[in-house]
């Protein structure tokens, strides 16, 4: 049988990650793995670039707020879940560039993505499994 310890799922929000998180959770339960879930702010990350470039300020909180606000909206979406997880919301920068970097630390028998990300599945050296 396959031991799966470790299971990292990448979720933006939309129906198709939302799919993968509960793959994830089924997989995780089944395996009785850790689930490890991964968010970047994208908005956040592109907003700041964007005021810097023009000399304008950005709110002191925004950052604090933004990483409070999805982390709660992915603790609903795992309040059914009795594993133990783990909730990594990041603002560095975009998926394709800060998710290869966090399965590297995290370092996940398998990780699922979705079709959107399909891409970042070349960047990594683990199991894939891709949503559509």
């Amino acid at each position: 049988m396959v031991e799966i310890k470790k299971i990292m799922v990448n979720i933006q929000f939309d129906s198709a990650s939302l799919r993968a998180v509960e793959l994830a959770k089924d997989l995780a339960q089944k395996y009785n793995s850790q689930l490890v879930v991964f968010h970047e702010i994208v908005d956040v990350y592109m907003m700041k670039k964007v005021a810097v470039s023009f000399g304008m300020p950005v709110p002191p909180d925004l950052e604090e707020k933004s990483k409070k606000s999805a982390t709660s909206k992915i603790e609903d979406l795992l309040n059914d879940f009795n594993g133990e997880k783990k909730i990594i919301v990041d603002i560095s920068g975009r998926v394709e560039d800060t998710l290869p970097k966090f399965v590297q630390e995290e370092k996940p028998d398998l990780l699922i993505l979705t079709d959107e990300y399909e891409y970042v599945a070349k960047k990594v050296d683990v199991n894939t499994l891709i949503v559509k």
